[in-house]
């Protein structure tokens, strides 16, 4: 064990699980600021002695033994909630996604550069010890960091450049996560000038969230506030943008706050399409929110916003969320590489929508989610990939292809 030097500020605990080699991520650990126990097999980590704050896995084996490294650890009543960051050997991204939905919070790829992963071990830390001091004072327990298919989730769907498919990502999440639990899931439209939720799942909208927000009983009961919700046919409940733009100026930071948390009390998941605007209303969904997926599209512009609004996440103090980063391939052709987009947001994309044109038109045109008209294109495998990461429910057959007929319903919000 490496410890601190005499004198220094509290150091972080990490417990290292390595057969490696070579002592490349032990040295890069092994600082004045860093207290680092090592063990060979994640077998001994679980009978390791103290307290830890991240646990770092630098395995030798394929990445399926880094997997059941994960697992065996996450079975672990005193590790459970520690935040794993694993290295992996290889740049797949297939592989990356497996090991972020078996449990690690975060992936590096070797060879690294040592500042980064110590920059990422100590985001790992802080972030344990703000989990730590929100939880249950009386018992100790702290915020769950590791995906429960039973926990309550606030999902916010964001991006700060319009056009790249927020929408169409949040409309596929809440309906392939609807169809696993029917009745659980409600979907908020926060776009509030032009949301169009209600329009990709092809429903009339009866009641909007302007209407709510002038309802006060509404806000705090949560069987009124299920009254001006409209049903899809995947059992996903919707609160439906406003019908015209004047709405927006009635819906206030103060109601978006008082909704989404008469939506928790209603239901599992809540999926907020948070639009592209980032004003007190967003901030508020952002600041609350259990997880954040930032959709990306490979061109310069959207990478630039990201980008800022990566460093303002970074730069809140009271900020818990997981953040996730979606690449939606909008372009036929590879424009950046998926190497370049990382380096330019200086994080990792967890996930990429593959480019379907047709597919992705005839969703938007008839009215029919992704996962539900073509379930077995690419792109409704990652969507659903998505989803399963983001709740810890595996997916199933639940999606049936129930298409609602005809345009109709398109043009219906009046």
């Amino acid at each position: 064990m490496v410890g601190p030097e005499p004198g220094s500020h509290v150091a972080s605990r990490i417990l290292l699980i390595s057969d490696a080699t070579d002592d490349a991520v032990a040295t890069a650990l092994e600082t004045p600021s860093h207290v680092v126990t090592r063990v060979a097999d994640p077998e001994a980590a679980i009978g390791a002695e103290g307290e830890h704050e991240v646990i770092v896995i630098d395995l030798g084996g394929t990445y399926r033994d880094v997997i059941g490294a994960c697992r065996l650890v996450r079975e672990s009543a005193d590790l459970a909630n520690v935040p794993i960051l694993a290295l992996s050997q290889g740049d797949d991204i297939d592989e990356r996604i497996g090991l972020l939905e078996a449990g690690v919070d975060d992936v590096m790829v070797r060879p690294f550069d040592p500042r980064e992963l110590d920059a990422r071990v100590e985001a790992l830390v802080l972030r344990y010890q703000r989990s730590r001091g929100m939880g249950d004072q009386s018992t100790g327990a702290p915020v769950i960091t590791v995906r429960d298919a039973n926990q309550q989730r606030l999902i916010a769907v964001f991006s700060p450049k319009g056009g790249v498919g927020t929408t169409t990502v949040a409309v596929n999440v809440a309906v392939a996560l609807a169809a696993r639990t029917p009745d659980r899931v409600v979907i908020i439209d926060l776009d509030l000038q032009f949301g169009q939720v209600a329009t990709h799942l092809n429903i009339p909208t009866r009641l909007t969230i302007a209407d709510m927000a002038r309802d006060d009983v509404s806000l705090r009961d949560p069987g009124v506030f299920q009254t001006y919700l409209d049903r899809h046919s995947s059992g996903l409940a919707v609160l439906s943008a406003p019908s015209n733009p004047d709405g927006a100026a009635v819906v206030s930071e103060s109601a978006i706050g008082r909704i989404l948390e008469t939506a928790g009390r209603a239901f599992q998941t809540v999926v907020v399409d948070t639009g592209s605007v980032v004003d007190a209303r967003s901030e508020a969904v952002l600041n609350k929110a259990t997880d954040i997926v930032i959709v990306v599209t490979p061109e310069f512009p959207a990478l630039k916003a990201v980008h800022a609004m990566r460093e303002l996440l970074d730069l809140s103090a009271d900020r818990l969320a997981e953040t996730t980063f979606i690449l939606n391939q909008i372009f036929a052709r590879e424009i950046l590489r998926s190497r370049d987009i990382e380096e330019a947001l200086g994080t990792k994309i967890a996930m990429t929508i593959p480019h379907d044109a047709f597919v992705f038109l005839k969703s938007v045109n008839e009215g029919v989610p992704v996962v539900v008209g073509a379930p077995r294109s690419s792109a409704a495998d990652q969507l659903n990939r998505l989803a399963t990461r983001l709740s810890g429910i595996e997916a199933t057959d639940a999606v049936a292809d129930r298409r609602p007929k005809g345009l109709g319903a398109l043009f219906g919000r009046g």
